[in-house]
């Protein structure tokens, strides 16, 4: 399996600069970039995120949700540990901010985003709903992904080598 031509881009990083070094989490995005739209946002074929840890004092929900205001995909792939459960279960953290990251996430579902939840060691408690489509989020263990350029890839949470 081959990674994709770009390296992930940080949510805060400006588009202009191109792709950051990626850190094996984080914002992705598939090669195929159609600009800046006419809206000023920018548009991807495909995003992937993963190790965002919502309901975790570290999360970085603020930035995720600028992220995902200014960016525009056809599919968004969430690769696992979205949300914390194990956190959840020891210390409840949960902060507006949280809410609007899954709502602006369910509200790029309602309109037309194809939205593909692998789930993570972290967020396994919804392992239980593979193969359900919950607000136009599809469950999945594991999907496959086709590049603009024909390659396929391989997506699935990390913890699966664990």
């Amino acid at each position: 399996m081959q990674p994709t031509d770009r390296t992930p881009t940080p949510a805060t990083a400006d588009h202009h600069r191109g792709p950051t070094q990626g850190h094996g989490h984080g914002h992705g995005h598939d090669d195929d970039h159609d600009g800046d739209g006419d809206d000023g946002q920018l548009h991807y074929r495909t995003v992937w995120i993963s190790d965002i840890h919502l309901g975790t004092s570290g999360c970085q929900a603020v930035a995720l949700l600028d992220f995902l205001r200014r960016v525009e995909c056809e599919t968004l792939y969430l690769v696992g540990d979205i949300i914390d459960g194990w956190q959840l279960r020891r210390n409840w953290y949960w902060p507006q901010s949280h809410n609007d990251v899954v709502q602006k996430i369910l509200r790029k579902a309602r309109k037309g985003t194809r939205v593909v939840f692998v789930p993570g060691n972290h967020d396994e408690f919804a392992r239980r709903y593979v193969d359900h489509n919950f607000g136009g989020v599809d469950v999945v263990s594991e999907a496959v992904h086709t590049t603009a350029d024909g390659r396929r890839l391989w997506v699935t949470h990390g913890d699966l080598f664990d």
